[in-house]
């Protein structure tokens, strides 16, 4: 009885603030002459809290066009992250019984990948340090793999040129030359001439992808091994494997002919590929880490929300009594907006390197725990913003009047998940005010009206 008691008088303090507007309600979705006396509430508890958002599918088949990542990243606030990248290479555009001429000599080995033009995230004026390792394990383009998967690969085996790998300061803007000839912005990485020299040796090879992919299963290309603080940012790159650029060229001449020729092993759209992330918070901030398995301290979400891609971490939404609006009859929703707030203290907030993401991604999460697109709500917002960032005001704004209305009347179950859109391949991270944030809190506007007793 006496919990009874205290949970409604939590609910009616917890509503307390709702009033009746009288003339402005719904103006934005209905006509002058259909406006209802509706009541307004913007004092709904919320619970939010930050989860781990791994496991995530990295691999060509899911991901499809979007652009992969390398690079590593010492954040102040989210820790250090490394990007990884595993593929294979197809025979020369899938021809077959390639060949290289009478008396051929090697010139080099280099590997190409094509930047996504402009794209970049972190501070691109770090140097980084990109090694290179020759796979002794097959990778399959059939096969899922994840942000956690791995192949293996020759850890004592650098293939770059010197074996030490290469430091590089990444330019995804300018045009890059070979010879006189302009391509597209593109990082080269010299590989050790026996990467070549087998093929020149032994050309059976290059009969096929499939002899191709027995004698060479694929590269790791990664920058794990570079040195960086949080003083030292460091970036991701964005490469588009999908661009022609993106292969390892054989460069050869024939005999005392000094005409440089050249063959390309080449990524099509049936090679494998995958990115591999680590997360190390060792250096995280710890209002962020104590949100997270094992600590779990979800009372820490009150101040601050940390959402971050690369399968770092989302946001648990929970509206435990929304369903107690309908307690005395079912209600009809006129309009309700989730709005999450980007917490601008300088501890968390820089937006020269570690700019928002430009858009999020709101799910329902069902009593069982898997996760609902919100399509409804998101196609009948007229405005077209639904998710996307305001970087004017710099919040994320939710209309979603249509999954409150099965909430509030006790159809649907009362949480959601949010994380950054195309969280398996975008870096961005980005702090959010909590319920409890008195200068960026996180809200639900909700205008309904009561239409059964």
């Amino acid at each position: 009885m006496k919990k009874s008691l205290f949970v409604y008088l939590f609910f009616f303090l917890t509503f307390l603030s709702c009033k009746k507007e009288e003339n402005t309600i719904g103006r934005e979705i209905l006509p002058n002459e259909d406006l209802l006396n509706a009541t307004y509430c913007d004092s709904s508890t919320i619970i939010a809290y930050t989860i781990l958002d791994d496991s995530l599918r990295t691999d060509e088949s899911y991901i499809g066009y979007i652009p992969q990542l390398v690079g590593s990243m010492a954040d102040p606030v989210f820790g250090r992250t490394d990007a990884s990248l595993f593929m294979n290479f197809t025979n020369p555009n899938n021809t077959t019984n390639i060949g290289f001429g009478p008396d051929p000599k090697l010139d080099s080995v280099v590997l190409t990948l094509a930047y996504q033009k402009d794209k970049y995230y972190g501070d691109k004026n770090d140097a980084l340090q990109f090694n290179v390792y020759e796979l002794t394990q097959s990778i399959y383009f059939d096969s899922a793999y994840y942000s956690y998967s791995n192949a293996n690969y020759n850890q004592n085996e650098d293939i770059t040129y010197t074996g030490n790998g290469l430091s590089t300061i990444i330019d995804p803007s300018t045009s890059v030359y070979e010879g006189d000839v302009a391509f597209s912005p593109h990082l080269r990485i010299r590989l050790k001439n026996g990467i070549g020299q087998q093929f020149i040796d032994d050309t059976t090879k290059l009969a096929n992808t499939t002899s191709l992919l027995n004698y060479f299963k694929g590269i790791c290309v990664t920058t794990k091994n570079t040195s960086i603080s949080s003083n030292d940012y460091g970036f991701m790159a964005y490469f588009d494997l999908t661009s022609p650029l993106s292969k390892i060229t054989i460069y050869y001449h024939n005999g005392t002919n000094a005409s440089t020729k050249k063959l390309d092993l080449t990524i099509r759209n049936n090679s494998a590929r995958f990115n591999k992330y680590n997360h190390d918070y060792n250096l995280a901030n710890p209002n962020f880490t104590q949100q997270l398995s094992p600590q779990n301290n979800f009372s820490l979400g009150k101040q601050n929300l940390f959402m971050q891609g690369m399968a770092g971490s989302k946001i648990k939404i929970e509206l435990p009594y929304i369903d107690r609006l309908s307690d005395s009859g079912k209600i009809a929703v006129n309009k309700a907006e989730l709005i999450l707030k980007t917490d601008k203290n300088s501890s968390f907030y820089d937006a020269t390197k570690f700019f928002a993401p430009s858009r999020a991604m709101l799910e329902g999460v069902n009593s069982n725990g898997t996760t609902y697109g919100l399509n409804l709500d998101q196609s009948y917002d007229l405005t077209g913003l639904w998710g996307y960032y305001d970087a004017t005001n710099h919040e994320f704004h939710f209309p979603i009047p249509y999954t409150i209305q099965k909430m509030a009347n006790k159809i649907q179950a009362n949480s959601f998940t949010l994380r950054i859109f195309q969280n398996h391949s975008m870096p961005s991270r980005i702090v959010l005010g909590g319920s409890n944030n008195t200068t960026y809190p996180l809200k639900l506007k909700l205008w309904y009206t009561k239409v059964e007793k």
